[in-house]
């Protein structure tokens, strides 16, 4: 038995670029008041505008009406000119066509349904004009001759009722079984027809998802803002085709998760950059390389003028050649507690080999058969107090240092970083460590110090104080301010992962014939990182930045602080990071995560929980069950085998009686 086909429209075949359907009501009161059509708020329009759709459906039979019905409305309730209401009017119908976007995979849809038979049906509760839509539908290239359509407003029927599908049926001489309807809507585009014996199908890609849910929540306190980076994120999500299923995850958590916060916190850079008139940008690596992307995107609606530069720097690059003196500091660095600590990657970051380091290494009990064993903690710090008290291994670390300094400023010199103009550094976070040790070889060069930008800052280690200024846009604990009182772990990792770079990373700098600075990478490409996904994880990201540049209407505002978007984008990364879905962290299971400074090993950021290592913390034999200090606890709970889930919640019960039966046995 042939179909005939019937599709929704809003949200089926077009959706919006901002996620709150009202968002449209406000933007119009904004250019009303512009014009000078209107003498109150943006957001008193809005509500006029609601409330007078509500209170014209009173009139009307089965509470359907249309546009004009609606501008009568609220001709009565302002009791302005109508000529005035007719711009009014009208500037709606513009707003609504400007933000309207077509769903790509919705024109697959119609033509399956046109190879059953030749004509289409849209179907829409709806108070637009029936010519404006059917234009609408012409112009995004829906409609040809022959089509039907069929409006709520004009037919004073509807869909969520569902005497406009027997309307259809009656007008078209069709059975239910020989109509199939499509839309986006359970129960008025599924649940409705379904129970009047019609056919139907789900198409939900245009529905937002729970992290645009999230933005649009935040709409009216941030000026409508969110609402746009909502509808830009589904909108990205809907013109980015994948292949798997793990690609399509990678991709909408890229648009719905990073973008949104990547973009923020790149446009606030900007923003401050052009506050400061700094002559230039420079993206620190690897944390930089997504950024920069990101900038470039955006810097020629935000401050043109900004040279924008990456810097191939690392901790493991700066550091020596920082190095002036041995202190607290350098030992806390050199022993910073990765989750695998070897002699051989303690020698990696002193930039020492082998034959430097047997003489001094091999007398204090340290054989070189033994290097490349993983240390205890009691055993790094016994490492650590005899190397503390060696003078010749301190004298010839600053040697090196000093040889490492020379090359240094040959590199900054050639990225004209010494050239004295005013010039902002880009680091992630999280304790401005790269932009001190940037700053101790600026002191010895003579040159000026930076503004650092950093998502957030914790206080430096070692005692240690930044010379220049260093910013951060989600708090800083150094002058107590923004959204956190202390460092938030779980942005640590996900920013890491979120800013992944394809190479690999900067080891040193080596000097050329010419004069030229070249630097030497660990790997020319980062290539688990890719494996997994990360060069369409940045396309996504990148994506979403290009559609918000060249989409955004005229309303959309680049000097607005995105600081005032934070709490949004707090909540929607809390519910990513802690209660992702079965697929979301299946997704990342295999995504790198680099612990070692000199890339020496990886772990994986959701790598499923073991049986022993949740025994031995049930029964206190270690202090946690993830397999590293940074593994995304939730997501690898989640991937985790069904025993290990039905143990964790009882082994975390039995910790907490340990506790306490512990804390009854000590004596008082």
């Amino acid at each position: 038995m042939p179909q005939i086909f019937s599709f929704d429209i809003f949200d089926t075949l077009f959706t919006r670029l901002v996620s709150k359907p009202t968002e449209i009501f406000k933007i119009c009161g904004d250019r009303a008041l512009q014009f000078g059509w209107i003498n109150f708020s943006a957001e008193t329009f809005c509500e006029i505008r609601g409330n007078s759709e509500q209170r014209s459906r009173l009139f009307y039979e089965g509470g359907e009406v249309n546009l004009d019905e609606i501008y009568r409305e609220i001709a009565n309730t302002l009791e302005i000119e109508a000529e005035t209401i007719d711009k009014l009017k009208n500037l709606e119908l513009e707003v609504e066509a400007e933000y309207l976007v077509a769903v790509p995979r919705a024109y697959q849809l119609i033509e399956q349904a046109r190879r059953s038979h030749p004509n289409v049906l849209f179907l829409s509760d709806m108070y637009l004009p029936v010519t404006f839509l059917e234009d609408l539908l012409k112009q995004h290239g829906f409609w040809q001759e022959g089509d039907r359509l069929y409006v709520s407003s004009q037919c004073r029927k509807s869909k969520g009722v569902g005497d406009l599908f027997l309307k259809v049926l009656k007008d078209l001489h069709l059975s239910p079984q020989e109509f199939t309807h499509i839309g986006n809507n359970w129960q008025s585009d599924v649940a409705k027809p379904s129970s009047l014996g019609v056919n139907s199908i789900y198409f939900n890609d245009a529905n937002p998802n729970r992290y645009e849910l999230i933005l649009q929540k935040y709409a009216d306190a941030t000026n409508g803002i969110t609402s746009l980076l909502a509808g830009i994120s589904r909108y990205t999500r809907l013109t980015r085709e994948t292949q798997t299923p793990k690609e399509s995850i990678i991709r909408d958590i890229a648009a719905s998760v990073a973008a949104p916060i990547l973009t923020a916190y790149t446009i606030w850079i900007l923003q401050q950059a052009k506050a400061k008139q700094l002559a230039r940008i420079y993206f620190l690596a690897r944390d930089g390389e997504m950024l920069l992307q990101i900038a470039k995107e955006l810097a020629p609606k935000i401050y043109p003028e900004v040279e924008l530069r990456y810097l191939y720097v690392s901790r493991q690059a700066l550091r020596m050649p920082g190095l002036t003196k041995i202190n607290k500091a350098f030992w806390e660095w050199m022993f910073d507690d990765t989750t695998f600590f070897t002699i051989d990657s303690l020698l990696a970051r002193m930039c020492l080999d082998h034959q430097a380091a047997k003489p001094i290494f091999e007398p204090l009990g340290y054989p070189e058969a033994s290097w490349q064993n993983d240390l205890t903690a009691k055993e790094r710090i016994s490492l650590r107090a005899k190397l503390e008290q060696h003078q010749p291994l301190q004298s010839l670390v600053l040697q090196v240092a000093e040889q490492k300094r020379e090359v240094l400023k040959a590199y900054l010199h050639q990225e004209k970083m010494l050239d004295g103009q005013a010039f902002g550094l880009v680091d992630v976070g999280w304790r401005g460590s790269l932009q001190i040790s940037l700053e101790n070889a600026f002191e010895i060069f003579g040159t000026r110090n930076p503004v650092g930008f950093y998502f957030a800052l914790d206080k430096p280690t070692g005692g240690l104080k930044h010379k220049g200024e260093a910013l951060a846009f989600f708090f800083n604990l150094n002058n107590s301010v923004g959204l956190r009182n202390d460092i938030d772990y779980r942005y640590v990792s996900a920013m890491e992962v979120f800013c992944a770079g394809c190479e690999g990373t900067t080891l040193e700098y080596t000097l050329q014939a010419d004069g030229s600075v070249v630097p030497l990478l660990k790997h020319k490409s980062n290539e688990p990182a890719l494996g997994w996904g990360l060069k369409s994880f940045q396309q996504s990201v990148v994506a979403f930045v290009r559609l918000l540049v060249e989409r955004s209407p005229a309303d959309f505002s680049f000097d607005t602080s995105p600081k005032l978007l934070r709490e949004a984008l707090d909540e929607m990364f809390l519910a990513f990071n802690n209660s992702p879905t079965q697929q979301e962290a299946e997704a990342f299971m295999d995504c790198p995560f680099f612990d070692d400074p000199n890339e020496l090993y990886h772990f994986y950021w959701a790598m499923p929980l073991r049986l022993g290592d949740v025994i031995k913390y049930a029964i206190a034999k270690q202090d946690g069950f993830n397999v590293h200090r940074n593994a995304w606890s939730e997501a690898s709970l989640q991937v985790s085998s069904p025993l290990v889930k039905k143990l964790v919640p009882l082994a975390i019960i039995q910790r907490k009686l340990l506790k306490r039966l512990k804390k009854l046995l000590l004596p008082k």
